[in-house]
């Protein structure tokens, strides 16, 4: 009998597993160049299969090197034309300058945070990593057949020195669309890599037209990172295209022939907009391409539970009371649960993913991942902040367990002051309970506070100025 295979653990949710890690056999070595020969000449084409980033940029070196074989011999003491492409793809892939093809590295210096800056310093990681696997690429031990392909303009900027050369006598038409079909692909894969927090890992499935499926969002996806509403279904959208091209649009992740993609918040905590790749399938589906979408599309139109204080103490001196048995739920099993829609109409590609969990006390609870990514998104950091808002003090507060919280039916809220309450504060006994809250809770102003921060109060000033607020204290995540 075969081994089983390692679980695929979560660390922001106690190691929790979701699904099994796999083995992610990549194109051994690279292949002799895909080709169609014609007398001396070859045109050139991708060979459909799975690869990494940089066995990518490693197929489509030969290009590069048929282009500097036919410019021939470089003049003494001239610049190596081979240095001379390379330096042009440097500054294609720059996010400053006169040739970049993502002009966002003004965003690196901005204040606070942004997608327009996070992408800015994810585009200059992604593009010294291909710059180095380009120069990395050796060329060739015998001189191969001229590549010829098609490629037209694409509107990228040479630099004046590739101008220079590719426009001089030493060049011809043939070597400026193999020059812009190199340049085009190394270009598209950056910006396919970019919703990647781990981009030097992710396993690709290139087909015959190698990168350039990436156009047909790439417009849409720039346009957003320029304006710095990088939507999180479009992230999710462009990781699909070099990964699983046949899934429908949406979803917050996915499963495919290599593996899955998940939000990154799920695995840290945090509320990046990134996603991870793992080396996991979730279900044994002989490696079906899978998408996780959300339970409830518009979770503004879910029913809502408006909560009332189960325990109300009259000043923050009480806060001491959190610690006592009568607020701290203790969490006894969870697990993850890959669920069909309940929808009879939706694609067979379609799943939800479950948090079911059991606490001591013997309340039960499930709430949707999809969910769970909302509350993280939206919820306010009381570290984000300089300190507690003393001027703020509230009157009263009300505690309650997780348990409860949690086994309360539809999407928490509290929209009224009525009952004198400020703050509704929960204790989080562990890093799953807290997940499983930012699922229940509805995601308008929830307030994490750390577990080593003195004081719930620590939550006054962040967040939104109207209506009670929501405080998780603890069950911070530990990498």
């Amino acid at each position: 009998m075969a081994a089983a295979r390692p679980l695929n653990r979560i660390p922001a949710f106690d190691g929790l597993a979701l699904g099994r890690l796999i083995n992610t056999p990549t194109q051994a070595a690279i292949h002799k160049v895909n080709h169609t020969a014609n007398g001396s000449s070859a045109k050139w084409r991708f060979q459909p299969g799975t690869y990494t980033t940089k066995q990518v940029v490693e197929h489509v070196a030969p290009l590069l090197n048929s282009l500097v074989a036919e410019l021939g011999q470089d003049p003494p003491g001239a610049v190596p034309s081979r240095k001379i492409l390379i330096d042009g793809l440097r500054s294609c892939l720059a996010t400053t300058g006169r040739e970049s093809t993502l002009p966002i590295g003004d965003a690196v210096n901005m204040a606070g945070e942004s997608a327009r800056k996070l992408m800015a310093k994810q585009a200059q990681r992604i593009g010294s990593l291909l710059v180095r696997c380009a120069q990395n690429s050796p060329p060739p031990d015998v001189t191969g057949p001229q590549m010829t392909v098609r490629s037209p303009c694409e509107g990228h900027v040479w630099t004046r020195e590739v101008a220079g050369l590719l426009i001089g006598p030493r060049s011809n038409g043939n070597l400026m669309q193999v020059y812009n079909e190199w340049l085009h692909q190394i270009v598209l894969l950056r910006d396919g890599l970019l919703p990647f927090e781990n981009f030097d890992e992710v396993q690709l499935t290139i087909r015959q037209e190698g990168t350039r499926p990436v156009e047909d969002i790439r417009s849409k996806f720039l346009m957003q990172i320029m304006t710095a509403q990088v939507k999180r279904t479009t992230i999710v959208d462009v990781a699909k295209v070099l990964t699983a091209s046949g899934l429908p649009s949406g979803g917050y992740g996915f499963q495919y022939g290599s593996g899955i993609v998940m939000p990154l918040s799920l695995f840290t905590g945090s509320s990046s907009i990134l996603l991870r790749y793992v080396p996991a399938t979730v279900e044994d589906s002989n490696h079906q391409e899978l998408l996780f979408d959300y339970e409830n599309k518009d979770y503004f139109s879910v029913p809502r539970h408006e909560t009332r204080a189960h325990e109300v103490t009259s000043n923050a001196s009480s806060m001491s009371a959190m610690n006592s048995s009568s607020v701290t739920s203790n969490l006894v099993f969870s697990s993850f649960a890959i669920e069909n829609p309940r929808e009879t109409n939706t694609s067979s590609q379609i799943r939800h993913i479950k948090l079911h969990s059991s606490f001591e006390d013997g309340a039960q609870y499930s709430v949707d991942v999809g969910q769970i990514t909302r509350g993280l998104r939206y919820a306010y950091r009381a570290a984000d902040t300089d300190g507690e808002d003393n001027s703020a003090e509230p009157s009263s507060f009300a505690l309650h367990k997780a348990s409860d919280v949690l086994s309360l039916p539809d999407l928490v809220t509290s929209t009224s002051h009525s009952d004198g309450v400020r703050l509704h504060v929960i204790p989080a006994g562990s890093a799953a309970e807290r997940m499983a809250l930012l699922g229940k809770l509805y995601p308008e102003n929830v307030v994490l506070v750390s577990g080593g921060q003195q004081s719930p109060t620590s939550a006054l000033g962040v967040g939104k100025g109207f209506g009670p607020q929501f405080v998780i204290v603890g069950g911070d995540v530990v990498a």
